[in-house]
């Protein structure tokens, strides 16, 4: 069997890959489900959580909603992607037995904002069954550009005003965990919030504008939620729980209603562990994408898991700034979120069969364009892909050919539905969407020119049943990348995609992408 060591995978799918070097840290996949007794509305929430063994824990995450955000009693259909983001945090365990205290950070995106939450943990055990925790969190709600103005013809006048206040919103939370019972973990968790607007916003009246009050729960400022967790340790390395909370329904009355949970999680072991049936490797991922003719910036950032050559497992969150020529974190919201993982079947020597699978959910964040004369990109991916909310399945078979230790050829064929949230099709300016589908064949190279660089290049033709581009349902892409191994940890990629630029023209644009892997 060849030794070529699949390095990479195109940067654009987050899917680099390294020699194998000292690893260390354990990986658990999340999977959470979610639905509320009034509102009746079904939602997920996935995870990837990468703790290192001195103490670092790297969270990456998303959720879903079903029913198109608005529909009741809807499971797993309609689904579309909601809020997203990383948390950061470090443990410092005091000494004396004084517990451990915990700093962290985290950064969410939905359709229409960015959230900024740092926060501080304290975690102390009282005896072998009993422990508690108490933690405060500030969160910062910035409202995009789109969203923040509007509109409004006020005494005859065209006048443009603030409609959208950002937030701000203090959180104290007390916990109290019982695990005396050796099967069972019970929680309990009390969380308060505090908040109000960080300026002032308006709601256009006939003849002036009123000020927007901020509310929470019941007409006032302030809210709580209480939860009681119950945690099945099956083993040390899946572990089901169910949760039932008391939450607020409405910010003007004082209707509170029942939220369930359901979910689990599932360590892959301790990654340098000579005693786990097989060994892994967990790598963060970042890339910001800029797009050379419509001037719009992207971040994509998340985790990837690479189960020695056996297979991987991926997550992402994808973003986008509103407005031309901003750079990252300004005025930036979800474009949606991925999940992706495959597995490598070895045929024969120097044959590999990869089934893989995709699944995106879009936010619809900015998918809407403010008039026919200013039709927005708004996106960094195909111009043929409607950024609605909504989902897309792409199951694929990929074959390779490891020609040598340092090159290796691939072709792939990958089938495309895209399913759009049923109460998004239609658009007042855009027109109506319908669910599509397009199928996709690839073939490339990677060729290895030393230890520390790697290059690789990709054609992608595409057949859908809509219009990809120049009024024609099929299309070409290709992307060319770098790779060079500048430690033993850090990766650095570039690449260059030339894609469409326009559905009813040839013209066609430069993609370019820079990006960033780390080896936990």
């Amino acid at each position: 069997m060849s030794q070529f060591k699949l390095k990479k995978i195109p940067l654009l799918m987050f899917m680099t890959t390294f020699p194998i070097y000292i690893f260390a840290g354990q990986t658990t996949f999340q999977y959470e489900h979610n639905w509320k007794s009034m509102d009746r509305i079904h939602g997920d929430t996935i995870k990837l959580i990468h703790k290192t063994d001195d103490s670092w824990q790297y969270e990456f995450k998303f959720g879903v909603t079903e029913g198109g955000g608005n529909k009741r009693d809807v499971l797993y259909d309609d689904m579309q992607g909601g809020s997203g983001g990383v948390v950061i945090q470090k443990t410092i365990t005091l000494d004396n037995g004084w517990g451990a205290i915990i700093p962290s950070l985290e950064l969410g995106f939905s359709k229409d904002s960015t959230l900024y939450q740092p926060g501080l943990k304290y975690s102390y055990k009282i005896n072998n069954d009993w422990s508690t925790s108490f933690r405060y969190r500030y969160e910062w709600k910035k409202i995009s550009h789109a969203e923040r103005y509007k509109t409004a013809k006020i005494s005859g006048q065209q006048v443009k005003y603030v409609a959208s206040s950002n937030t701000g919103r203090n959180r104290l939370d007390w916990a109290l965990i019982y695990s005396g019972i050796k099967a069972f973990n019970f929680n309990y968790t009390f969380n308060y919030y505090i908040g109000d607007y960080t300026n002032n916003s308006y709601k256009a009246l006939k003849k002036g504008f009123s000020k927007n009050e901020y509310k929470a729960y019941n007409n006032k400022k302030t809210d709580y939620e209480q939860e009681f967790k119950i945690t099945y340790n099956y083993s040390k390395l899946f572990r089901p729980y169910f949760s039932i909370s008391d939450v607020s329904k409405s910010k003007t009355t004082d209707t509170r209603q029942a939220k369930y949970k359901v979910g689990f999680n599932y360590a892959f072991g301790q990654s340098n562990s000579k005693d786990s049936d097989f060994a892994y490797k967990t790598y963060f991922k970042y890339a910001h994408h800029y797009g050379l003719t419509s001037h719009y910036h992207g971040d994509s950032f998340g985790l990837y898991t690479d189960f020695d050559k056996k297979g991987y497992v991926g997550l992402s969150v994808n973003t986008y700034n509103q407005l031309k020529n901003r750079l990252f974190f300004d005025d930036i919201v979800s474009s949606h979120y991925q999940l992706y993982g495959g597995y490598n079947f070895y045929l024969a020597d120097q044959w590999v069969l990869t089934p893989n699978m995709e699944v995106r959910f879009y936010s619809g964040g900015g998918y809407k364009a403010k008039s026919k004369e200013n039709l927005p990109h708004y996106q960094l991916g195909d111009v043929s892909d409607s950024q609605r909310p909504g989902v897309r399945y792409s199951p694929a078979l990929k074959l390779s050919w490891l020609q040598s230790d340092d090159v290796a050829f691939y072709s792939q064929y990958r089938y495309e539905y895209r399913k759009v949230s049923r109460t998004k099709r239609e658009d007042s300016v855009q027109g109506y969407v319908d669910n599509r589908a397009r199928n996709r064949f690839d073939i490339g190279t990677d060729i290895n020119l030393s230890p520390d660089w790697n290059v690789g290049y990709r054609f992608s033709y595409l057949k859908g049943n809509y219009v990809l581009h120049n009024d024609k349902k099929h299309d070409y892409q290709q992307e060319f990348d770098i790779n060079w191994q500048a430690t033993k940890a850090w990766q650095v990629n570039l690449a260059a995609e030339d894609v469409a630029k326009s559905l009813h023209s040839d013209a066609r644009e430069a993609k370019l992408a820079l990006g960033l892997s780390y080896l936990f």
